[in-house]
């Protein structure tokens, strides 16, 4: 069978079932990770801009959007809690992005359908697989792609979140391969738009894209059942022949979960997933030698060039922009002791004591590295101080990622820093109730009841 097939079969008949514990678990705990970055993106002003647009255009009220009353139609659900999701970039990394693109694609029919939360459990992880499979079938090629300006997340994205609202809804396997193909058919997603709100409304338009296929395949709507790997389809469009390998798709298919390996990363830090090792080396260094910012005459990072393709604001001047600016990321460690949701306003990015720390740091590239992965993803920090000692860490293994996570209650003190900016005291406890035991809930209404206003 061919890709389109292997995957619509799979996608199509999944149930919580037919998945292991391990992978519920760790299902389970990225839906709890990715709902409460979209509940803290809702107070932002791009958030706000997000749920005027979703206000304003109104439609069925068939679904609800996260943290607000709003109750709109399927389709623009899914946009704005897809766009929220990935707004700060303090979603889960790892095969790029794909919870802020799937979660919101199966809760925008999890009501309507009147799904149970293992339902909602099983559709998410059913579409973290399909995007994986994807994305490790063209992963040879994906720093090509990257280097043109394409970003993953909305490339394999629209197809993983087609994947699951189809679960959802029940799609056969031949409506699923539709919905599959024509969700593809809106991949996308441009890097020029990293360090603005625009990177936020790749997920959205994932989202978007795979709950309008959902709907059309539901009326069995006429479109070719082999979108992915077609002559003409997405990994030949994208990919170009000889750039991909679709063996990948039906390995281990429905036996092994990506979700448990490879993993994905809670991150620690709402910025890009490029700054994450330089800013734990950064951290440890400051707290194993108690080290003072008044202390440090320069703090260095050493990086492959291609790093900074995708971290490339240097010294910005706008708080948003630092999300993408390594130096940046690491001035503001350096000047406080942590970075967090906090660190990216126009104020303090340019108050007199962060430009001062800004003046601290040196990124040095290092073009004779080799261009494998390790290499290119390698940010070893060495801090220097006035008296002239020096201390150098290299992180592998971030906070958060599969070789190194967060205990449960690093998770829940993520979770409770954002959704505490949208639902206090009861309700917060609720809906951490509703997140950690949404396996075990009769109405997945009963977890949007809890995250939404």
């Amino acid at each position: 069978m061919g890709a389109t097939t292997l995957l619509s079969e799979f996608a199509s008949r999944t149930r919580i079932g037919d998945i292991a514990s391990n992978a519920i678990e760790a299902t389970k705990r990225h839906i709890l990770d990715c709902t409460g970055v979209g509940l803290a993106a809702t107070v932002e002003p791009a958030g706000r801009v997000i749920l005027d647009i979703t206000r304003e255009q109104g439609g069925a009220a068939k679904a609800r959007v996260f943290g607000s009353n709003l109750r709109t139609s399927a389709v623009a659900a899914a946009w704005a809690n897809g766009s929220l999701s990935h707004l700060l970039d303090y979603d889960d990394t790892g095969f790029s992005h794909p919870t802020a693109c799937i979660l919101p694609g199966a809760l925008a029919f999890a009501e309507e359908a009147n799904a149970s939360g293992a339902d909602v459990v099983a559709a998410v992880c059913v579409g973290l697989e399909v995007f994986e499979r994807l994305s490790l079938s063209g992963r040879q090629h994906e720093p090509e792609l990257r280097r043109r300006g394409f970003h993953p997340t909305s490339l394999y994205g629209c197809s993983a979140a087609a994947a699951a609202a189809g679960n959802i809804v029940r799609l056969n396997p031949s409506q699923m391969a539709v919905a599959i193909g024509l969700a593809a058919a809106n991949a996308g997603g441009l890097t020029q738009h990293f360090g603005t709100w625009g990177k936020g409304i790749h997920a959205g338009n994932a989202a978007r894209a795979g709950v309008t296929s959902t709907l059309l395949a539901q009326k069995n709507y006429f479109a070719d059942p082999d979108g992915i790997d077609g002559d003409y389809g997405f990994f030949s469009a994208f990919h170009d022949k000889g750039n991909y390998d679709l063996s990948k798709v039906g390995d281990k298919l429905g036996s092994h979960w990506s979700i448990v390996d490879p993993g994905l990363t809670v991150k620690a830090y709402p910025c890009c997933g490029g700054n994450l090792r330089a800013l734990d080396a950064a951290q440890g260094l400051l707290r194993e030698h108690n080290i003072k910012f008044d202390d440090v005459a320069k703090l260095e990072v050493d990086v492959h060039p291609d790093l900074l393709n995708t971290v490339r604001f240097h010294k910005p001047t706008q708080g948003f922009r630092g999300k993408f600016s390594l130096d940046y990321v690491l001035a503001a460690m350096l000047l406080d002791g942590r970075v967090d949701l906090d660190s990216f306003s126009d104020a303090y990015c340019n108050a007199p004591k962060m430009r001062a720390s800004l003046d601290k740091v040196t990124i040095n590239q290092h073009h004779e590295w080799g261009d494998d992965p390790v290499s290119r993803r390698r940010s070893p920090v060495t801090i220097t101080l006035k008296d002239g000692r020096k201390f150098t860490k290299q992180v592998d293994k971030v906070r958060g990622s599969p070789g190194n996570p967060m205990t449960r209650d690093e998770l829940l003190g993520k979770y409770r820093g954002c959704a505490s900016r949208v639902l206090q005291g009861e309700r917060l406890e609720r809906s951490i109730q509703a997140l950690e035991n949404l396996d075990k809930l009769a109405k997945a209404g009963e977890l949007i009841d809890a995250i939404t206003a």
